[in-house]
């Protein structure tokens, strides 16, 4: 049995020796792309230093199977289960081998590391073949050969020093049963920390290819394929027949606005400082509600002085959702999250780059851990000048909570990183202290709630923090330029228990605050029927700069606004408009949510996420 726990450890080693190798290759390989920095090499070094806890993630989870039938050898003392070994790991190997090998071919044209795209990039290995100069195919089939060759002859060696029959000491039999699972679960999920791994770990860098060389190309490869089961052969399950012309007027109606359209002009100044704070969960149960209202007095108060928009709704119910709608205008796609695969968010505008070419300097702060739905990925792919999270915050442990820094303190931080700022600045905050466990640092005030008493006082507490944080900036030289805007990356459930399939549940506030904007537009609610995912293409046609690139984002002021907001749901999608609001589930071809005249939601809904499907697939 010790016999066979040395195997494991060998194993182990060998597929972390193998991730490191190819890194080795893949650095040597492209070592001129890796030339966008002053000191390389440093880089480098930090690039693998990065990837240590995503590569143990990865032959952890490669030695499960192993662990499995090394147990089960335990019981039977079969040689066959000694040939199934070697078996996985050459397989394990060979088919890792040609992921690598398709990365190195395919990384100089895409820029990004394989995923389970590759399967229909392969179907024609002649043209693949064909895409590349003879003598770099050379190059790769000289690379492959020669570590298949080396890792054979290692596995032969690891496997020649296992004895099938070894005698059985049960102590180590227990330990391996019991405690070792342990070790292996734990090292495959990144350690006890409350989020597992993912490939934001890793991220470390400003420049996607230093990033990309920390990500374990293994690791990302079965990601992007857990994340897509249902689309793995690259087809559109909702595909409709319908005239083109037809499919054209609907998505006019419910995708971007023409840049050239006449709009209301809301600001005093085309380049302003813009302070963007996305509320944790903030419900408009909030905003509509009398009772709500009282607890966010301050909100409230600041929306007699700037633009409420009333009718606000969010993408759909997650943080990694939300945040791409907002800075992307990309709507959350029911199946997956396009967060979790660098090789297709980068493929979106960011709100954060527009502005950077436009003269803006940028930052990004949390007070907690990004990498919950790889959200470090995606937000080092907006490209602000400066991203700090809670790792990265030096502040007294007496204003952490469990999942970082409190609201409060977080907002003191923005506004001294905003006073130190070059103008025009673009600053946002990410708050957290209205996630659950709700451990602000207040004693309760909200007295009502029941089970929702804690995330109401959340909310009292973070508006309460956000009241403070704007009487201070207002003693700043920057705030007689400043633009705020507030909005929730996503809804919550409030004591109204709305199903999330109803529209309500996907209400939120977004508030725009400022003296930049117009006296005759202070105090205004704004009751159009609007969506975060148009932020974008809002904010940036108020600067009077383009918003072409946003295909999925409008611009709310246009004259050419059509009142109507999707959201996601579970199967499907949710239309909202005037006239009635439908949710829909496809997989199971039902209605899960309807008010009012729904007459034609269905069609719209249908086209609409086929084209957004499409996009994504295609990205």
């Amino acid at each position: 049995m010790q016999n066979s726990l040395a195997l494991l450890l060998k194993q182990f080693f060998l597929f972390f020796f193998f991730i490191e190798l190819f890194r080795t290759i893949f650095v040597v390989y492209y070592w001129d792309k890796l030339q966008v920095v002053a000191h390389p090499f440093k880089e480098t070094l930090l690039a693998y230093v990065n990837a240590i806890s995503l590569d143990v993630a990865t032959a952890s989870i490669l030695i499960v199977i192993p662990w499995l039938l090394l147990n089960i050898n335990i019981l039977f003392k079969s040689k066959i289960i000694k040939i199934i070994l070697f078996i996985y790991t050459c397989g394990v190997i060979v088919f890792s081998t040609f992921i690598y090998i398709a990365e190195l071919g395919i990384y100089n044209e895409w820029e990004e590391k394989p995923t389970f795209k590759i399967f229909n990039y392969l179907k024609h290995p002649d043209e693949a073949i064909a895409s590349n100069p003879i003598m770099l195919t050379i190059i790769l089939t000289f690379i492959m050969l020669v570590v298949l060759a080396i890792f054979y002859r290692l596995i032969k060696k690891i496997f020649l020093s296992y004895d099938v029959k070894a005698k059985r000491d049960y102590r180590v039999v227990l330990f391996s049963l019991f405690i070792l699972p342990l070790f292996i679960f734990l090292g495959a999920r990144g350690g006890w920390a409350e989020i597992p791994i993912s490939q934001s770990t890793v991220y470390f860098s400003k420049h996607k290819v230093y990033n990309d060389i920390a990500i374990s190309t293994v690791y990302n490869f079965i990601h992007s394929i857990t994340e897509n089961q249902a689309i793995l052969n690259g087809e559109n399950p909702y595909k409709i027949t319908l005239d083109d012309d037809k499919k054209e007027t609907i998505l006019h109606e419910l995708m971007a606005t023409p840049e050239e359209c006449k709009r209301e002009s809301i600001l005093s100044m085309d380049r302003p400082n813009i302070v963007l704070v996305i509320w944790e969960s903030l419900s408009g149960d909030f905003i509509k509600d009398e009772k709500y209202q009282k607890v966010i007095p301050n909100i409230m108060k600041m929306s007699q002085e700037g633009i409420l928009f009333t009718h606000t709704y969010s993408s759909a119910t997650l943080s990694h959702e939300g945040l791409p709608s907002i800075f992307s205008g990309w709507p959350a796609l029911a199946g997956t999250y396009i967060t979790n695969l660098p090789s297709k968010f980068y493929k979106l505008p960011f709100l954060t780059q527009k502005l950077k070419e436009n003269g803006y300097s940028t930052g990004f702060y949390f007070g907690g851990q990004l990498r919950y739905g790889n959200l470090t990925s995606y937000m080092y792919g907006n490209g602000f000048d400066i991203i700090q999270e809670h790792s990265d915050i030096n502040m007294d442990s007496d204003k952490e909570g469990v999942l970082g820094y409190h609201d409060e303190y977080m907002l003191e931080y923005l506004l001294q990183k905003s006073s130190q700022a070059k103008e025009p600045f673009f600053n946002s905050l990410f708050t957290l202290s209205s996630h659950s466990p709700y451990d602000q640092p207040m004693k309760d005030v909200v007295e009502w709630g029941a089970g929702d008493k804690g995330y109401l006082n959340s909310i009292y507490y973070t508006d309460k923090s956000i009241g403070k944080f704007i009487e201070m900036a207002k003693k700043e030289s920057w705030y007689k330029n400043t633009l705020f805007i507030f909005i929730a990356d996503h809804s919550h459930h409030t004591p109204q228990a709305w199903s999330r399939a109803d529209k309500r549940w996907h209400h939120i506030p977004m508030l725009f605050y400022g003296d930049v904007i117009k006296k005759e537009y202070r105090g205004k609610n704004i009751d159009k029927i609007v969506s975060q995912r148009d932020i974008a293409a809002t904010l940036l046609s108020q600067l009077n700069i383009s918003h072409k690139e946003f295909l999925w984002s409008r611009d709310i002021f246009c004259k050419e606004y059509k009142e109507n907001a999707y959201i996601m749901n579970k199967n499907g999608f949710g239309l909202i408009t005037k006239e009635g609001s439908l949710t829909y589930d496809l997989k199971e071809d039902r209605v899960v949510y309807k008010d009012g005249n729904v007459s034609g939601l269905k069609l719209k809904g249908n086209v609409y996420m086929q084209k957004l499907l499409q996009t994504y697939l295609d990205y």
